[in-house]
């Protein structure tokens, strides 16, 4: 019963955690944060640390270059270039039954 009960909670925290977040170091200066890029606009609020937390899950297949810069009320800092590629995997290959 305890495998079973380790098993599920493994499942369970792996598809809780299976999106891919955009995340950055705690800043206390930061109230939010701004993308720029691949022809769009977003303005994220910051975490109650001033980090980032940006889910990636709805961003379309391809590579992408993202700009992104940490805002308070007096300003933005420099934007940081961010790049990556969203992919999906290779068909698998080679399958077989074995005894």
């Amino acid at each position: 019963m305890k495998t079973l009960l380790s098993i599920a909670l493994i499942l369970i925290a792996t598809t809780v955690f299976a999106t891919p977040f955009l995340v950055s170091d705690p800043n206390s200066d930061c109230t939010r944060y701004e993308f720029t890029g691949d022809s769009f606009f977003v303005t994220k609020t910051a975490e109650a640390d001033g980090s980032l937390r940006y889910d990636l899950a709805g961003i379309p297949m391809g590579n992408h270059n993202i700009n992104v810069t940490a805002c308070n009320l007096w300003g933005c800092s420099t934007a940081v270039p961010f790049g990556f590629s969203a992919t999906i995997p290779v068909a698998p290959s080679n399958l077989r039954l074995v005894p």
